[in-house]
């Protein structure tokens, strides 16, 4: 693309649309107004009416214009106008018995037009269809026989993947009304949101072919001129609806999913600098499934979006039968950002010679280079202050004085890293905390797993879903968990999106320590995760600038696993070379000679709050793996921290294939831990538990899950409810 600006659309009275500023030309109309009809050319460009107002006076246009002359025609059912860059169209399916085979053939029209035009490049689009939410003559409901016939032709193109940002919303009649922008090239680039399962991942609870757009679309010109096209967003995280029947809580929730979706964070991630607020939004549209609500909307719509917004407000139904709420809009042009001076990656990285296990295979993706050099110039997550107060906490530990609770997701979800969500973890955790200090009789110092748990390691590089082999899930910092093969190819842009989940995620988590990283044992919370994914760990490193001193910006408190703690390996070398307090998991496979080299790598010095190891052996094997162990790490006199995760080691799959874990056999492993320790003349430091914050279905035993609607099946491994936590803690203390 070569012009300044990208077609520019405005909000106008149906009786204002032909007056446009000099120099500006229209390249189409969307009317807005009290009834439908086929597009025309009459007045020289492309325009169309939309059922989506009960007066005219509630009616308006949206005019699009072009700073260059345009040219109009018409071909077959679809009238259209292009400038040389951009090409604006609209069509009309009248209202049918199959809306399969109309939207098959609507769409087939389409992509004919933009081929033979040479606009090939969709950018974005908008649907509007009258009974969206009714069933049809086929059985299926409108909008579902819509997403079916669409698809057939997006497969036939190979286009599956890689649509714009579009909209589809009821209209009050006239069957399906659509209109399109497309361009003719310049850079784009279609933008996820790593809150939201992409729309063409959905399960197939939402229709035999799942909705296909992008959560945005980016143009940017060769002269720099910018549009980001935000698609339709509503009330939802992951691919579930959220705040069922609360209209305030979904508009809200819509809003900061737009927000995130056009934030520095999110941006960065897709290659695309600066990031953008919702001050930035300028033409909004937000639908409203209930008349009543509109005036309620309305008020939330008007504090966050800036005064220079033009927004309108509909009613209209949404695609799917619980949204109440859903917003778009468009943010034109570029924004100044002031560009900061970061602290760069330490000089030397020892460990990137080594071998390394259970690593992602994506370095020869276009996206590696750019996403290791962003994480090395990015701020570090934690500070060297915060490090100091939790080796502090982990000291008292040691000592006796206090003790450990580690607990949270066993792999941590984009969707779930909301700051609500967020809030729901760690007040589960201070709740449990509370009942640890009050059977322990001692200050618990709270660690989560939490922000940056978004990795995990597998045991098999593949499974078998339906039939089919697919790579397996290893957290969504490195796929997507939707068993197909485009979700699970490894994406190194999904390290941005866990590092700028994690800012979040510490921000709360520092909000909520208020201070009492000064008390004599810290109590936190403060933030962990399996030091796993060396591409994210590797470029966080940094240098303390007080003492030169290397620590791990991604965390406080790191560890790795059985699978990657061999000594010579990548793993424990990084570790081993940075100034945080880390853990190391002890399993049944473990012997006195492997852990014993492991604390004379990881704790040379003997360091009070330096090093914890996490026994995770299973109830089976705990009671003779364990003791020698304990027994050489006294007599070497390394002050390490014993914890106890009696989860991992009791692990079982049902004859369905599902995992689950039985409390009775963790509440054994934990208090045979507790005797072997004690028996030897040590300190049990406490606990390391996979937890939900909500109630779930996953682990067998003790308080069962609350009558009312179950939480979302685990990413990974069995948790615990919060119940069944407490259940634990109370028989083995």
């Amino acid at each position: 693309m070569t012009s300044t600006h990208a077609p520019r659309p405005s909000f106008r009275n149906l009786k204002e649309v032909a007056q446009v500023a000099p120099g500006r030309h229209i390249l189409g109309v969307a009317n807005f107004t009290t009834g439908s009809a086929d597009p025309s050319v009459d007045e020289g460009y492309p325009s169309v009416a939309i059922h989506m107002t009960g007066s005219v006076e509630d009616g308006f246009a949206e005019v699009w214009t072009s700073d260059r002359p345009v040219r109009a025609g018409q071909a077959g059912s679809m009238s259209y106008a292009h400038d040389g860059e951009f090409l604006f169209c609209t069509g009309r399916i009248p209202e049918t018995a199959d809306y399969v085979e109309a939207t098959e053939a609507a769409y087939t029209e389409v992509l004919a037009l933009t081929g033979s035009l040479g606009y090939r490049q969709l950018v974005r689009i908008w649907h509007y269809i009258s009974r969206l939410n009714e069933e049809t003559a086929e059985g299926l409901e409108t909008y579902r026989a819509f997403c079916l016939g669409r698809a057939r032709v997006l497969e036939r193109y190979g286009m599956t993947d890689d649509m714009p940002a579009a909209t589809v919303i009821g209209s009050h009649g006239g069957g399906i009304v659509f209109y399109f922008l497309a361009s003719r090239g310049g850079t784009q680039i279609n933008v996820d949101n790593p809150r939201q399962v992409p729309p063409y991942h959905y399960p197939r609870r939402y229709g035999v072919k799942s909705p296909n757009f992008a959560r945005a679309t980016y143009v940017r010109s060769d002269d720099g001129a910018t549009q980001i096209y935000v698609s339709g967003t509503a009330s939802i995280l992951g691919h579930r609806t959220m705040n069922a029947g609360d209209v305030e809580g979904q508009c809200r929730l819509a809003l900061d999913n737009i927000a995130y979706l056009i934030g520095e964070g999110n941006l960065s991630a897709h290659g695309i600098q600066p990031g953008r607020t919702l001050d930035d939004l300028r033409t909004v549209k937000v639908y409203v499934r209930r008349r009543s609500d509109i005036e309620r909307v309305q008020r939330i719509c008007r504090t966050a979006f800036s005064r220079s917004a033009d927004v309108v407000f509909l009613h209209a139904d949404i695609c799917r039968h619980d949204l109440l709420v859903e917003i778009e809009g468009i943010v034109p042009g570029e924004r100044a950002v002031e560009r900061r001076s970061l602290p760069g990656p330490v000089a030397t990285q020892e460990w990137s010679a080594l071998p390394a296990a259970q690593q992602p295979d994506w370095h020869a993706h276009p996206a590696y280079e750019r996403v290791r050099s962003t994480l090395s110039a990015a701020p570090p997550l934690v500070s060297p202050d915060e490090l100091g107060a939790l080796r502090t906490a982990l000291a008292a530990v040691a000592a006796g004085s206090a003790r450990v609770l580690q607990m949270g997701d066993c792999a941590e979800s984009f969707y779930e890293s909301t700051p609500d969500q967020v809030a729901l973890k760690i007040a589960a955790m201070e709740r449990l905390a509370e009942r640890f200090a009050a059977r322990a009789g001692l200050p618990v110092v709270k660690i989560g797993r939490l922000g940056g748990q978004y990795a995990k390691p597998r045991s098999h590089a593949v499974e078998v879903v339906d039939g089919v082999e697919l790579p397996a899930f290893r957290g969504h910092m490195v796929n997507a968990e939707t068993p197909s093969a485009e979700a699970r190819r490894p994406h190194p842009a999904r390290m941005l999106w866990a590092y700028h989940l994690s800012d979040d995620v510490q921000r709360l988590l520092r909000t909520h320590r208020n201070g009492s990283a000064h008390a004599a044992v810290p109590p936190g919370p403060w933030s962990s995760h399996d030091a796993l994914v060396m591409d994210y760990i590797g470029p966080l490193v940094r240098n303390d600038p007080a003492t030169g001193a290397r620590f791990l910006a991604s965390t406080h408190f790191p560890w790795v696993g059985e699978r990657t703690g061999g000594i010579g390996e990548a793993h424990v070398l990084l570790l081993s070379l940075v100034s945080n307090p880390v853990a190391c998991k002890v399993g049944p496979r473990s012997t006195p000679e492997s852990v014993l080299a492991l604390c004379a790598l990881l704790d040379p010095e003997r360091e009070p709050g330096r090093l914890t190891l996490i026994a995770r052996m299973g109830r089976d094997a705990i009671g003779t793996v364990l003791p020698p162990i304990l027994r050489a790490v006294r007599a070497a006199r390394h002050p390490v921290v014993w914890l106890s995760d009696p989860m991992h080691g009791n692990t079982v799959r049902l004859p369905s294939g599902a995992k689950t874990r039985y409390l009775d056999d963790m509440v054994a492993e934990a208090a045979t831990f507790r005797n072997i320790v004690e028996g030897h003349g040590n300190h049990v430091g406490g606990l390391h538990l996979e937890t939900a914050a909500y109630d779930v279905a996953e682990c067998a035993g003790g308080p069962a899950p609350g009558d009312g609607e179950l939480g979302n099946p685990s990413l990974c491994d069995p948790r615990l409810t919060i119940a069944q936590a407490a259940a634990l803690i109370d028989r083995v203390f």
